[in-house]
């Protein structure tokens, strides 16, 4: 018990001594650059011809339609995020009209490999967050992975003049999905079939050998291409691990059937989002999984508080103490008032874990 106090008390001072330096640390305010031109260049990685070009071009959006455009490209924000790097910038050189708010800043902090495309409020609904999070993704990001910067940096100007203008982005043909990776998904699928047959004593191990033999040779025919002698090799280990799988998922039925359900939802979002309608695959499948996790969690620290109070009430008792004292600590180092206190619990509840868990199998306190 004074081992597990003192184990306690330590991490105490660690979180205290942690957040002390971490609030004696004040961000570097953004570099001091004066709005001089339309494109500045602190990394030299724009030619003059570059430069020119874009400078024109913002020139006669700003002409046409008012929208007053810069271009920063700068080796780092030191330390800064990006987006209040960007912020405090856009407000310091003052972009756009005054009672209309009609700037746009591209930041690219090369070296740090970020970007960010500031829209004043006069423009938000033209250059939205999520078209600016497209022009950064499907343009900005491809030609930068590619050494391309100035292309990358051109393309981005082309988009915002695009929009300004009154345009609208191309959209992106989606990605079909490979022949080769249906090829895989299938024998993963039959392998799992087979599997469950075999586990059942439904199928002979021979007859379950001819079948593999007979599908990797028609997936292979069909998918395979000038990688066959690849796929001849990975459709069979693909059959072997599906077999594996839920031939031992077979023996427990309700973690069988379990996954046969979340396998059958994942394939309904993917099927709805490419042949039905486009959804979002965040909120269908990362929200209901983090929420099943979540779940998980705090099942599992309620089976530890509860396995703890059934071992020593004692040490159950000193534990909640300990959890507690976590949680004021944290609460009052995020200092946000009653949101901080809503933020602090999940890292208590992690804490909580830890300690609900600690020393139970040795049956301590």
């Amino acid at each position: 018990m004074m081992v597990f106090l003192r184990q306690c008390v330590l991490g105490l001072l660690l979180i205290v001594s942690g957040s002390q330096v971490w609030a004696d640390t004040v961000p570097p305010a953004p570099v001091t650059v004066a709005l001089d031109q339309r494109v500045i260049d602190l990394t030299q990685t724009l030619d003059a011809a570059t430069q020119s070009r874009m400078t024109t071009q913002l020139a006669g959006l700003e002409q046409r339609k008012g929208a007053q455009v810069a271009v920063m490209l700068l080796p780092s924000t030191q330390g800064v995020g990006i987006e209040d790097f960007a912020n405090q910038l856009f407000r310091a050189w003052k972009l756009g009209r005054k009672d209309v708010n009609d700037g746009i800043l591209l930041l690219v902090a090369k070296d740090d490999r970020k970007v960010r495309i500031e829209v004043g409020y006069g423009l938000e609904g033209v250059v939205t967050d999520l078209l600016a999070h497209r022009i950064i993704e499907e343009h900005i990001t491809p030609a930068f992975r590619q050494g391309d910067y100035a292309g990358g940096v051109q393309q981005a100007v082309d988009d915002l003049t695009l929009l300004v203008d009154g345009g609208n982005l191309p959209e992106v043909a989606k990605a079909g999905f490979p022949p080769e990776a249906y090829a895989v998904l299938l024998a993963f699928m039959f392998g799992g079939v087979v599997g469950v047959l075999m586990g059942a004593e439904k199928l002979p191990w021979r007859r379950a050998l001819m079948a593999v033999v007979v599908v990797t040779v028609v997936l292979v025919a069909v998918a395979g291409g000038k990688d066959w002698p690849v796929y001849l090799l990975l459709l069979p280990l693909c059959m072997l691990i599906g077999g594996a799988t839920f031939g031992a998922l077979w023996q427990a039925r309700a973690a069988f059937y379990t996954v046969l359900v979340l396998l059958g939802y994942i394939a309904g979002v993917l099927l709805t989002d490419n042949f039905v309608r486009e959804i979002s695959l965040i909120h269908w499948l990362a929200y209901p999984f983090a929420g099943l996790l979540v779940l998980g969690l705090y099942l599992g620290l309620f089976l530890v508080m509860k396995s703890m109070w059934q071992e020593s009430q004692v040490g159950f008792i000193v534990r909640l103490v300990a959890v507690l004292a976590v949680y004021g600590i944290v609460g009052a180092l995020i200092d946000k008032g009653a949101t901080g206190w809503l933020l602090a619990f999940p890292f208590a509840s992690f804490a909580a874990l830890f300690i609900f868990a600690h020393g139970i199998s040795g049956g301590s306190g």
